[in-house]
């Protein structure tokens, strides 16, 4: 079994970041040796703490996307370095880093560009101090450094959003073969197939080494709906009327009221019940 997770607002409390309301259901996973990877926004540096704080050695999909980190020892190892011989690898944090995505440098000079072209002054976390950071995210001081300290993906704030000007938005990334995803705070400016390619190949890697086995995918924002469309089982949190119209077309949806680590926790549990 692998569980494919969100964070913020998900496996993580929106505003403490804890995920000790989830702990029942993480013993859980770990009794059946489940995996555990952990697909969200936020920076490989970010992640690396909680990846040792939790103690699963799965591979995990970070900015959204823009790379997979492993561990050298990984059984996954061998198939995921063999995926596609164009993709980029390298070493940061202790794990072996594949770049799928667009360079930050890149993002963040066609940020500003799609800002001029739009004529919307759109803040991206390039451009915010950690003291803005803090504000905009509710994170410690150390955390906000963590998160930005970008690799694939650039967070920015539109200051009065609307329909059009998120579609004027898209489709100038789009021209500049960019993509814009909205999360549970930030929209994000990408250069890669967001989540659900990450997450295919980290499945088809699963396969290869272990065989069939069942997958259930978590989330709660916009961005997450590509990878739960991956999954075998995929789950809702929360009651967004925002995210309405994007998970209805989701098959086998699960859904839970309740938000963050006790929505999660109740979900878990109740997935592996009736399994």
């Amino acid at each position: 079994m692998v569980v494919f997770s969100d964070l913020d607002a998900t496996l993580l409390d929106a505003k403490t970041y804890s995920w000790e309301s989830a702990g029942g259901a993480i013993e859980a996973l770990r009794k059946r040796e489940a995996a555990l990877v952990m697909v969200t926004s936020k920076t490989l540096a970010e992640v690396r703490l909680l990846y040792e704080e939790l103690g699963f050695e799965d591979p995990f999909v970070f900015e959204n996307g823009g790379g997979i980190a492993l561990l050298e020892e990984t059984p996954l190892r061998e198939y995921l370095l063999s995926w596609e011989s164009k993709i980029a690898e390298f070493h940061s944090e202790g794990f072996i880093v594949l770049a799928l995505g667009t360079k930050y440098e890149v993002l963040v000079k066609s940020l500003d560009e799609i800002s001029s072209e739009v004529s919307t002054p759109l803040l991206g976390f390039s451009s915010m101090s950690n003291e803005e950071v803090i504000k905009a995210t509710g994170l410690p001081a150390g955390q906000a450094a963590k998160a930005r300290m970008r690799l694939f993906d650039e967070p920015f704030v539109i200051p009065e959003p609307s329909n059009s000007v998120e579609a004027e938005i898209r489709d100038a990334a789009i021209r500049r073969g960019l993509d814009v995803v909205r999360g549970g705070r930030f929209w994000h400016l990408i250069g890669h197939a967001g989540k659900g390619k990450a997450v295919f190949i980290l499945m088809e890697a699963f396969r290869k080494r272990y065989g069939e086995l069942v997958s259930i995918g978590l989330g709660d924002s916009p961005n997450d709906h590509s990878f739960l469309q991956v999954v075998d089982i995929p789950v809702v949190l929360g009651n967004p009327l925002t995210t309405e119209s994007v998970f209805s077309r989701l098959k086998k949806i699960h859904r839970y009221d309740a938000p963050g680590p006790k929505g999660w926790n109740q979900a878990v549990l109740d997935v592996l019940a009736a399994l």
